[in-house]
């Protein structure tokens, strides 16, 4: 069921049909990329993890689907870090090599951005990138999200630690940036 619709792509829930997709995509070093953390995960961990219900916002995976063809491309996800605070993290990978780059992933982040803001009493939301992840530093800066500094050895792969950047958009930024949607 489409959640979110954007220009070139929508936001989804995750269904049992994507599984087998998934499953593949998280077992495979090329899609997980260079900068990602290596969890790979059996078939069974997979569907136990589909079928265990969550409360409605500890995690939730979206599934991003490319409008014109319905390719599935990658997920965005989000989880409340801190309920008191009204702190929310996110996530996002695309699969495929051939389709990084080419926006979708920005479009994603934003119209879960907007949902976000719009639809729950959530201040702040951060996201964690690798160092050395130029794209998702850009995808994060052109969200209007700012960087806060530097976590050291925050990020394990390959047997090393790794230091990744905080980022955070704060819901008056995102008024800022986006007020029509602030306004709905």
């Amino acid at each position: 069921m489409v959640l979110i619709s954007g220009n070139t792509v929508s936001l989804r829930t995750l269904e049992y049909k994507d599984l087998e997709y998934v499953y593949r995509m998280i077992n495979s070093l090329e899609s997980i990329g260079e900068y990602d953390v290596i969890q790979l995960t059996s078939w069974g961990e997979i569907e136990k993890w589909f079928k265990t219900p969550v409360s409605s916002d500890d995690f939730v995976m979206l599934v991003i689907e490319k409008n014109d063809d319905k390719r599935i491309l990658g997920f965005v996800a989000y989880y409340i870090v801190h309920p008191i605070l009204k702190l929310l993290e996110i996530g996002f990978q695309i699969f495929s090599k051939e389709d990084r780059g080419k926006g979708y992933v920005s479009e994603a982040v934003n119209l879960l951005l907007n949902f976000l803001f719009a639809s729950k009493n959530v201040e702040r939301i951060q996201a964690t990138t690798h160092v050395e992840n130029i794209g998702s530093q850009k995808v994060l800066e052109k969200n209007g999200f700012v960087r806060e500094g530097e976590l050291r050895c925050s990020l394990y792969r390959d047997g090393k630690y790794y230091n990744t950047y905080i980022y955070s958009i704060l819901r008056r930024d995102w008024e800022k940036l986006f007020s029509e949607y602030a306004k709905e």
